[in-house]
C-alpha cells in the first residue's frame, strides 16, 4: 500500500512537468527530491532535501570547496586566530545584500546567528557544536569576532555553511517567526520563492549575488517518491537531475540509458541503528554487542544494495583522514550474539525498531528485524513520517532509530552530535551516550594533527567497543543527470550546489 500511494505522488508531480519533446527553458533545472521539505531554518534543519536548498540559499563565513573539501572563504574576506587559539576576527565582504529587501549583511546577523543556536529557547539540535564559544561579538560592521572558552582545533568547520554554520538575518526571523522555516532569507545565490507541499520547492536567482548572478533564472525541486518514476521521468526529459538515487536496479538502469550521465562518490556519513544506552536492557555493553553480531550487515550491502554501498568500520567514512580499520569487528554470527545475551541474562526481550517513513531506511528495517528475531530479540517495527520522527529523536526517550547524519569532512561533526553528552537531546545523541567526552575534549584541544588523529581513532575503538551506535554501511551518493547539465560538481555531502550548472 505504501508503495502505491508513493507511485500515486508522483504521478501527481509528473503531471505538471512539461511533456517529452517540447521545447524546453535552459534558464530552468528541474530536480527530483525523493521527500518533501520540512524545515530550513539552521537551528533545526535536517534531512539532504532541506540542506540543499539551504545550501543554494545561506552563506556561511566560510564554506567547503565542493570538488576538494578545502575550507575557503564565504562572507569572511579573511579571518585571523589569536596565538593561543582561543580568538577568532572575521573580517567580512562589504556590500553584501540580503534577500528581499532585508537590508545589508553586517557582524551583528553573525553574532545573531550563533547566539540562536546556543539559546536554550531555539531547542537547536546543533547547540554541542558551538559549546565552547565563550563570546560572539560585532566590533564593527564588517568584523565580528569569536572568544572560546578554550582552543578548538576543528572550529572553523563549525563556522562553515552548513547547519548552524549558516547565517541568518536577525530582522526575517524576528518578523516571520515561525513562518521562517518554510520562508528562509540568505545572502546565497538563489532566493525562496515557493514551496508547494506534496510536489516540490522553487528558488529563483538572486540579482545581487555577491560573487556574480547565477546562469540558471531557476531551480524547480520536484517531489517524485519513488525510484522508478524518476528513471522514467528523467529518461523522458521531464527531469534534469535524478538526487539521491538507492535503488541498485534503477541505477543500472540509468548507466544503461543513453544520454544521462550516472556519477557516485563515497559520502560523509555512514547509515546507523542507534541504540539508547539508558533503556533496558540496552545499557549492558553486551546486548549491543549481540545486536552487532547478529545483524548481517554484509547482507545488507551484497543482496539489498548489490555492493552498491560500502563496509562501515565506525561512524567515520573513508573520506576523513581520521578513518581507521584497526577498530573491533563484529560480523555475522547469530551464535555470538545468542551467547552474549545468555550471559547478560536477557536471552530473549522485546525491542522497538523506529526509522523513518522513506526509502531505503523503512525497507532495510525489516531484514534487520528478521536477523535480530533470529537471536530471540522479538521486534516491532515503528514506522514514522518526518515530523514525527525527528519529535521522536529530540524528545530522546525512544529505544532505537535508523539514522545517517550528513555533514562536513569534519569528524567532530558526527562524533560530538552522536557521542558527546553536550548533544543529548533535543541534540542528536539519541543513544544517550557519555563515555568519551574526554578524548573529544583532548582532540579539540590538540593542534598536532597527528596527534590529534590519534586521539580520534582512540574514540573510534572505544564506541565501536562499547556500540552505542551500529554502524550498518558507508554511504555512496549517487545521482543522474541529462547531457543538458553542465558544470555540476558532485560532492560528498549528499547535496546539490546549483549555482556552477548551466543547461544547453
Amino acid at each position: 500500500m505504501k508503495r502505491r500511494t508513493f507511485v500515486a505522488a508522483s504521478a501527481g508531480a509528473l503531471a505538471a512537468l512539461p511533456l517529452r519533446g517540447m521545447a524546453r527553458d535552459t534558464k530552468t533545472l528541474r530536480v527530483r527530491f525523493g521527500s518533501d521539505m520540512s524545515n530550513v531554518d539552521p537551528a533545526r534543519i535536517f534531512q539532504i532535501e532541506n540542506q540543499t536548498i539551504a545550501e543554494n540559499i545561506y552563506n556561511g563565513l566560510l564554506k567547503y570547496d565542493q570538488k576538494t573539501n578545502k575550507l575557503v572563504p564565504d562572507l569572511a574576506r579573511s579571518m585571523q586566530i589569536s596565538s593561543d587559539g582561543k580568538i577568532y576576527t572575521f573580517h567580512l565582504r562589504p556590500g553584501v545584500k540580503w534577500h528581499k529587501g532585508y537590508g545589508t549583511f553586517t557582524a551583528d546577523d553573525v553574532k545573531y546567528s550563533m547566539e540562536r543556536i546556543l539559546d536554550p529557547a531555539a531547542s537547536s539540535s546543533y547547540a554541542g557544536q558551538f559549546a565552547d564559544v565563550e563570546r560572539i561579538e560585532a566590533v564593527d560592521p564588517a568584523t565580528a569576532r569569536v572568544t572560546l572558552k578554550k582552543r578548538n582545533a576543528g572550529f572553523t568547520n563549525k563556522i562553515a555553511a552548513w547547519n548552524q554554520g549558516w547565517i541568518v538575518n536577525r530582522k526575517a526571523v524576528t518578523e516571520l517567526g515561525d513562518k521562517y522555516p518554510t520562508s528562509p532569507i540568505g545572502t546565497g545565490p538563489f532566493m525562496f520563492d515557493k514551496w508547494t507541499p506534496g510536489t516540490g520547492v522553487d528558488i529563483v536567482a538572486n540579482p545581487e549575488y555577491f560573487a556574480g548572478k547565477p546562469a540558471l533564472e531557476r531551480v524547480a525541486f520536484i517531489l517524485i517518491k519513488d525510484e522508478t518514476a524518476t528513471a522514467v521521468a528523467l529518461q523522458n526529459g521531464e527531469i534534469d537531475v535524478a538526487f539521491a538515487i538507492n535503488a541498485p536496479e534503477v541505477i543500472q538502469r540509468l548507466k544503461a540509458a543513453q544520454g544521462i550521465t550516472v556519477v557516485s562518490r563515497d559520502a560523509n556519513n555512514t547509515m546507523n541503528l542507534v541504540l539508547n544506552t539508558t533503556v533496558k536492557p540496552l545499557d549492558d555493553r553486551r546486548v549491543r554487542q549481540a545486536i552487532m553480531y547478529a545483524i548481517n550487515r554484509k547482507g545488507l550491502q551484497d543482496d539489498f544494495f548489490k555492493g552498491l554501498k560500502g563496509e562501515a568500520y565506525s561512524v567515520l567514512t573513508s573520506t576523513f583522514p581520521e578513518f581507521t580499520k584497526d577498530v573491533p569487528t563484529y560480523p555475522h554470527n547469530p551464535a555470538k550474539a545468542k551467547a552474549l545475551l545468555a550471559e547478560a541474562k536477557v536471552p530473549t526481550f522485546q525491542l522497538e525498531l523506529v526509522s523513518l517513513g522513506l526509502h531505503p531506511y523503512d525497507q532495510i528495517i525489516v531484514p534487520i528485524a528478521n536477523d535480530l528475531n533470529a537471536v530471540g530479540i522479538k521486534t516491532n517495527i515503528t514506522i514514522l513520517e518526518r515530523g514525527a520522527y525527528l519529535q521522536a529523536r529530540q524528545k530522546g526517550d525512544i529505544a532505537t532509530c535508523i539514522t545517517g547524519l550528513v555533514g562536513p569532512p569534519d569528524p567532530d561533526s558526527p562524533l560530538v552530535s552522536l557521542y558527546a553528552t553536550k548533544a543529548f537531546p533535543p541534540g542528536l545523541n539519541t543513544a544517550h551516550y557519555s563515555g568519551v567526552d574526554d578524548l573529544l575534549e583532548r582532540a579539540d584541544a590538540e593542534l598536532d594533527a597527528k596527534k590529534r588523529n590519534d586521539i580520534y581513532r582512540q574514540i573510534l575503538r572505544k564506541t565501536m567497543t562499547d556500540v552505542p551506535v551500529i554502524p550498518l554501511y558507508a554511504e555512496k551518493v549517487v545521482l543522474a543527470y541529462s547531457n543538458a547539465v553542465h558544470g555540476l560538481v558532485q560532492n560528498t555531502f549528499n547535496t546539490l550546489e546549483v549555482y556552477p550548472i548551466k543547461l544547453s
